[in-house]
């Protein structure tokens, strides 16, 4: 099996974890390599949490991997070269589905993605309590026999389902009333009002600040701002901000490719080419989020 790389854009599904009420964005980006899946999830504009935790879990369909902390890197059974689904989940007790990311024609993948980090948790829990048992009065071999597993395989389509469904798609645009109560995340209160790139500045010029400047796109693209990301040994992306008129017009994610005609599956329909030659490649596929809205442009299918 060569080696192969896939992005998909997350899409929230559930209101609340917004860091400042506007909508839930991100990538989560698959690479696989014979055996070896490296799996890298940057969420964008979600809540600091003062408890709790966000997981994901990816999925070609018969396999699952789940995702702590933004990042796996080993060997997996998972499949990726042709897409994946994934789901992201708010973690504390239960299990709550917030927002998806779907890469190809890979959405009935996404069915059970919830009951599975819902399996994952139950492991752990039951695992964390036989080692608890076992360090008070030695091991059991009851210590597990108490916990059914085979109701870890029954799937709830609804309660897994990441695709978006009228009252989701009202909740997730909907600014959180009461988020730090409601689901103990940090952060100040939160902004209803105000285009998205100002509720959003401090953390967009922290990330043009902290990465290094793609020369060729800043020359490129007129009024542009533009850095690289790396994620592993050569493998980077860029995020950059056009200015128009004076002011902030797009906030922009790219990555290099040498493929100029067809766009990666995980951003048909949401990327255009520019044609900017580089070391890296020939060009940079390259998605366009409206700073004004926080919504992503379409562009050419």
């Amino acid at each position: 099996m060569g080696y192969t790389k896939n992005i998909a854009v997350i899409k929230g599904l559930l209101g609340g974890f917004s860091a400042d009420g506007g909508p839930l964005s991100g990538l989560v980006k698959a690479e696989k390599y014979s055996s070896e899946l490296r799996i890298e999830v940057s969420l964008i504009n979600f809540a600091p949490l003062s408890e709790g935790r966000y997981v994901v879990a990816l999925s070609d369909g018969p396999h699952t991997q789940i995702v702590e902390d933004g990042l796996f890197e080993g060997s997996s059974e998972v499949d990726t070269s042709q897409g994946f689904a994934a789901a992201v989940c708010y973690v504390n007790g239960t299990v709550q589905l917030i927002a998806s990311a779907v890469c190809g024609n890979f959405h009935a993948a996404a069915f059970g993605l919830k009951t599975e980090i819902e399996r994952a948790e139950k492991i752990k829990s039951v695992s964390a309590a036989a080692e608890n048992k076992e360090s008070a009065s030695g091991y059991e071999d009851e210590a597990l026999a108490e916990e059914n597993y085979y109701e870890f395989g029954e799937v709830d389509e609804n309660g897994g389902a990441v695709f978006e469904t009228a009252q989701e798609k009202e909740d997730g645009n909907r600014p959180a009333e009461d988020e730090e109560n409601s689901h103990s995340v940090g952060g100040g209160q939160t902004d209803k009002g105000g285009r998205f790139y100002g509720r959003m500045r401090a953390e967009i010029e922290r990330v043009l600040s902290d990465y290094p400047p793609s020369e060729e796109l800043c020359a490129a693209v007129e009024d542009s701002r533009w850095v690289e990301i790396s994620y592993g040994g050569d493998n980077f992306y860029v995020f950059g901000v056009i200015v128009r008129d004076g002011r902030p017009r797009y906030i922009c994610y790219g990555i290099p490719t040498s493929q100029s005609d067809v766009p990666p599956a995980g951003m048909r329909g949401m990327a255009a080419f520019l044609d900017v030659k580089t070391q890296h490649g020939t060009g940079f596929w390259v998605m366009y989020q409206d700073a004004d809205t926080g919504e992503r442009v379409r562009c050419g299918e």
